[in-house]
């Protein structure tokens, strides 16, 4: 009978996704090591299997990673209810929205979530709906690229049901370019290596760089939310200090800020500058730590 490391180890190598399942399922009947997250494996699975359009497992081994404990078990659910939408599970999948709704009334990310979850699954009128509601959310908050970004997606959603423009999509297409659209993101890093500098140029920081795995913990976790309101992966523009530093210049920005990154994170994603996300299951980690994806930031 296998142990638990080779059946680990089968999971992490094997491109065979039926073979995954099929080891970590072997897990589970185990015992096993309480500090190995069978949780956030099963987690990554269904991620993996909806990427490949595989979106029976995805639900499968979503189930799975809520019932052995996720990281992040409110993000599961609500890409439980994305893969049964997309599955053809309309009602199952609108339930679980609904919870999580409930839970949130004011979030306006899950109502983008679910806006991409129905439009995926062909339901462009209701895809509509939700984007309406989560702009109205939006522009109570002061998330300017949220709200940016929902008019370029509801945008395109009611061009695919023969809409005729109306105010929101004007404003969408008057947004700055160089913010993120619905055709272009990626999310703004600090390589490991320009830490050191960005601390020197910028001391305030140092609460969020301070720690770079924990940063960089920090970053997956904005991929994952962005994928999670889009249905699309980002991609992740590494930024070097001084050609930041340029960039905000030319266009009379404060390097410092947050507004800056954005843009220089779009436009890095614009020059083909960004590395896709997320790296494959057995591809070194995006943060450059040396260790597997799944390993690592995964």
């Amino acid at each position: 009978m296998a142990s638990v490391s080779e059946l680990l180890s089968i999971f992490e190598s094997t491109e065979d996704l039926g073979e995954a399942e099929g080891a970590l399922d072997r897990i589970a009947a185990m015992e096993h090591p309480e500090d190995l997250e069978l949780g956030e494996c099963y987690d990554g699975l269904a991620e993996v299997a909806a990427d490949a359009g595989d979106l029976e497992l995805a639900v499968r081994a979503e189930r799975r990673a809520l019932e052995h404990g996720c990281r992040e078990p409110a993000l599961a659910r609500q890409m439980l209810g994305w893969y049964l939408l997309e599955a053809g599970e309309r009602e199952e999948g609108e339930v679980i929205f609904a919870a999580a709704r409930a839970e949130k009334p004011d979030d306006p990310w899950i109502l983008s979530a679910l806006g991409a979850a129905r439009r995926g699954s062909g339901d462009g009128p209701g895809a509509i709906r939700a984007y309406d509601e989560a702009l109205a959310l939006a522009r109570v908050g002061t998330d300017r690229n949220l709200t940016r970004r929902l008019r370029a997606e509801r945008r395109e959603c009611r061009a695919d049901e023969d809409l005729p423009p109306d105010e929101d999509d004007v404003l969408a297409d008057a947004d700055d370019p160089e913010l993120p659209d619905a055709a272009a993101r990626a999310v703004g890093w600090f390589p490991r290596d320009q830490i050191e500098v960005v601390l020197g140029r910028w001391p305030s920081l140092a609460r969020e760089l301070g720690d770079p795995d924990a940063y960089c913990a920090t970053v997956e976790g904005r991929l994952r939310d962005m994928r999670s309101a889009t249905g699309q992966a980002p991609r992740v523009a590494p930024i070097r200090v001084e050609a930041l530093e340029l960039f905000a210049s030319e266009r009379g920005l404060d390097p410092g800020s947050g507004f800056a990154r954005v843009r220089f994170a779009t436009v890095l994603a614009d020059r083909g500058e960004a590395q896709p996300w997320p790296p494959g299951r057995n591809e070194p980690c995006w943060c450059g730590s040396g260790r597997k994806y799944k390993r690592c930031c995964g």
